[in-house]
């Protein structure tokens, strides 16, 4: 079966199978039996399921993962010669990778999934004029194996059978995140850090159910009937639950035999509160993000002007996707070609400062008024308008029309002249 017939059968997939494991060769991760990595971590401590759709369930963690893959997704994309010009035209693989989505939607997916799952894994398309693949179709890591055999690596996706197609590695682009030397996959935070995730998760839940009074009991009902029997114990509770608990506060009526007793507690004396700030805190740390981005406690910003703060931001917590996307990307441009973001978007500094700069630049002689008008993404400074056109059409006829009247004052005064000095010899 040929590459582009299993990647017809692969995208008419069920979108039930997106909850199935993936593995990995090395135990760098939980794996089952089967060597298949699993996308629910029943052994997190804290007793919650922690996958992909919990993980983002988490305000924290949807924060800063968007705000990664949104931040490198918005950037420009470029291919270059080693001299440092831009290719023209651009490769039609780094304009739109993916044919049904726009560059945004598939760089931010991209990053995405290095985050959540430690890997991105996309078919390649099949080769253009240049030689090269013009498209990719992306995989969800979570239905993809890694394996090698004889010496040769192995992809194997899921299809909506749950039949495992089998795809040789030069077929395949996969960009890793951190791992271990001799490791085929990547770590992602799914991965390596689930049980601090089980447990922002598990506070999360804990939160949400402390408001509905599934936390902890609000009262407790005494019976006075010493006939009450386990059966009706269970009725009068549920009595209670269904009319009184959650948000319900209608006022109860009770018979003389059951008093209600209540249980005085809040959030703070719980620590409600200091956990969820301290899981905001963790997220940060987990993602490489300052904990200012995320709204956590105690974390100010340390840096005068914006410039500064996302030159920090682009420097320690998006630098180290944006060089991964890079240089897979160049792997599978022409000789001589390297992929490049333009981090100008991100680094731009305020408009004083870099009018500070060209001034600097100006005085100093190296940069021209149109250069920089060409930096501020302004047009050169405009030449002769079609006014300043007229006016100087019109002086120079002027001036022409003048030279040829003083021409004709001339050869009137010649003339009379001439006829002055005729008269003279007929009157002799």
């Amino acid at each position: 079966m040929g590459a582009l017939s299993r990647l017809r059968d692969f995208f008419f997939v069920d979108q039930r199978s997106l909850g199935a494991a993936y593995t990995a060769t090395y135990p760098n991760v939980y794996v089952d039996a089967a060597g298949r990595m699993s996308t629910h971590f029943v052994d997190v401590n804290a007793g919650v399921i922690v996958d992909e759709r919990s993980t983002m369930s988490i305000p924290g963690i949807w924060r800063g993962v968007t705000l990664i893959s949104d931040a490198i997704g918005q950037l420009p994309l470029h291919a270059y010669r080693k001299n440092g010009k831009a290719v023209n035209p651009q490769p039609l693989l780094l304009e739109r990778p993916v044919p049904n989505e726009t560059l945004i939607e598939t760089i931010s997916a991209m990053v995405s999934a290095l985050l959540v799952h430690g890997n991105y894994v996309a078919i390649l398309g099949a080769p253009g004029a240049n030689g090269y693949p013009d498209q990719i179709y992306p995989v969800n890591p979570a239905r993809v194996s890694v394996v090698r055999r004889d010496g040769e690596i192995y992809y194997k996706i899921l299809d909506h059978d749950r039949n495992a197609i089998e795809y040789r590695a030069d077929e395949m682009l996969h960009i890793k995140g951190f791992s271990q030397p001799g490791d085929l996959v990547g770590y992602g935070i799914l991965a390596a850090q689930r049980q601090s995730l089980g447990g922002a998760i598990a506070v999360q839940t804990y939160a949400q159910r402390y408001f509905n009074g599934g936390a902890v009991p609000n009262v407790v009902i005494e019976s006075s009937d010493p006939d009450l029997s386990q059966e009706k114990a269970e009725q009068l509770k549920f009595q209670w639950m269904q009319h009184y608990g959650g948000i319900n506060h209608a006022p109860p009526v009770l018979n003389e035999t059951t008093k209600i007793k209540e249980i005085s507690h809040n959030a703070r004396d719980s620590q409600l509160i200091e956990a969820r700030t301290f899981s905001l805190t963790e997220i940060a740390n987990i993602l490489g993000l300052p904990g200012y981005y995320l709204g956590a406690p105690n974390s100010s910003r340390t840096y005068s002007n914006v410039s500064e703060e996302n030159l920090q931001l682009v420097r320690w917590s998006l630098m180290p996707w944006i060089s991964r996307i890079e240089q897979k990307l160049t792997d599978y441009l022409p000789r001589g070609q390297y992929a490049k973001f333009n981090l100008d978007a991100l680094l731009r500094p305020d408009t004083k400062s870099r009018y500070d700069a060209h001034k600097i630049a100006l005085d100093a002689g190296f940069l021209t008024v149109d250069e920089v008008r060409e930096i501020e993404d302004l047009d050169p400074m405009e030449p002769i308008t079609d006014l300043e056109d007229d006016i100087k059409g019109e002086k120079e006829l002027d001036e022409e029309l003048d030279t040829e009247s003083e021409s004709m004052d001339e050869e009137d005064d010649s003339m009379e002249e001439l006829d002055s000095e005729t008269d003279s010899e007929t009157m002799s």
